[in-house]
This record gives C-alpha cells, sequence and structure tokens, in this order.
C-alpha cells in the first residue's frame, strides 16, 4: 500500500501528459488517394462557379452596346449626338446641312427600338422668326374657326375653315394664350389616325425644335416637351 500509494502521483502525472500530447498531436494525414479526390472536386466546384459567372454576367460584358457620338453644329449650338439617337445609317443621306434629326422612344426617350410602340421625330435646326410663338399663332388665327371646345392635358382645340392652308387640321393650344404649346394635327375621324403625326415647334436654348409626335400622345404635352428638352440638354456642349 506504502509503495503503491508512493507510486501513484508520478503515474497520474505520466497519464495527464499522455493525454496532453495526444490532444496536441495533429490529425494524421490523409491517404494520398483521399487527398487528390478532395483537390478534383475543388477544380470542380471552381470550374463550376466559373462557368455559372460567365453565364451570367460574361454576355454582358461581352455583348454591352458602346454609345458612340458624332459631333453636330446647328446654327451657333455645338452638340454631341448619341448614334443611337440620330437615326438608322441609311437615313444620313437625307440629312439637311445645318439640321440634326433625332429619333426617340415614347415614353422612354431612349433609342427607338423593335420593341417601340411610338416614336418622337425632332429636328433641330437655327432659330428662324416663322417659328416664334407669336408669328405662328398671328399665322394660324386667320384661318381658324370660331368653334373652341376642350382637349384632355388643359389644351384647347380650334378647327382651320376649309379651302385654308391647312384644311384637314386642328390646332391643339396651351391656355390661356397658346404661348407654352401650339401644336397641328390631322383630324381625328376613327380609330386609325390616332397614329398619325402631329407637328409642334418650339425654341429652345438658340434651337428650332420641331416634334412629328403621334396624336395618342398629345394629352402627355407637357411631359413629352420636357423630355426633348432635357434630351437637347444633354447633348449641347
Amino acid at each position: 500500500m506504502t509503495a503503491y500509494a508512493h507510486h501513484s502521483p508520478q503515474r497520474a502525472a505520466g497519464l495527464t501528459t499522455v493525454v496532453r500530447a495526444r490532444l496536441n498531436r495533429p490529425p494524421p494525414p490523409l491517404p494520398r488517394a483521399d487527398g487528390a479526390l478532395l483537390k478534383a472536386a475543388g477544380a470542380i466546384l471552381l470550374v463550376a462557379a466559373a462557368a455559372t459567372a460567365y453565364a451570367l454576367y460574361g454576355h454582358r460584358l461581352t455583348t454591352a452596346p458602346v454609345t458612340q457620338f458624332q459631333p453636330a453644329r446647328v446654327g451657333e449650338v455645338s452638340l454631341l449626338v448619341p448614334q443611337d439617337l440620330a437615326g438608322a445609317e441609311h437615313e444620313d443621306s437625307e440629312r439637311v446641312v445645318g439640321m440634326t434629326r433625332l429619333r426617340l422612344d415614347w415614353p422612354s426617350f431612349g433609342p427607338v427600338t423593335a420593341q417601340s410602340r411610338r416614336k418622337l421625330l425632332v429636328t433641330l435646326s437655327p432659330p428662324d422668326k416663322v417659328n416664334e410663338p407669336a408669328t405662328q399663332l398671328s399665322v394660324y388665327a386667320r384661318f381658324l374657326t370660331p368653334t373652341v371646345w376642350s382637349n384632355p392635358g388643359g389644351l384647347v382645340v380650334r378647327g382651320f375653315r376649309k379651302g385654308s392652308p391647312y384644311e384637314g387640321d386642328e390646332l391643339y393650344v396651351s391656355v390661356p394664350d397658346g404661348r407654352g404649346f401650339a401644336a397641328r394635327c390631322p383630324v381625328n375621324t376613327g380609330p386609325a389616325p390616332l397614329d398619325e403625326l402631329c407637328r409642334v415647334t418650339f425654341r429652345h436654348r438658340g434651337l428650332d425644335v420641331n416634334i412629328r409626335f403621334p396624336r395618342a400622345v398629345i394629352a402627355d404635352w407637357e411631359l413629352m416637351v420636357g423630355g426633348v428638352r432635357r434630351t437637347i440638354d444633354g447633348m449641347m456642349r
């Protein structure tokens, strides 16, 4: 009993040392075959992740269109016109020197695409006195009928007399005097003419701006005019 009691603390200390050594011992290395298998699985996962990322984003990166610009000068105003707003290439030969034409999607004011339901045809030209609001209204006034009726969008409508240069059109003007907006539209005789083009011309920052637009959007004339103004502002240099 005495010898056993004498040696038990030493045995306990030795056992503790062995346990500690085993706890701190690093795990045994994986067999070579298992390690190779894990490496192969990791490589497969990396390749799969790369393929997924390319499928989701690679196409966008490689095919995203780069906006190109073309310089233009209209009167005293210099412009930098996005190519995709300037119309198709086959229309270049129809451009008049000193003018710039734009084709805008409605209502986004972006490029016209195959999905565009309506479009705005905009012509920018040097300022001309005949396009000043007061001059336009004085010319129209000589041919208007006395009948006046209201239209959505806060506009009033006047007809033109038969035999006048504007027979077959109606004049849509903003109140009270038409200086904010005055557009001529074909007389609406049924559903089909709704997509016939109205015409409005106004002055903006040294340019005469003519817009041809579908009659169906005339109630949104303030949105249309404001959007075209902002588009032009973005092109000025």
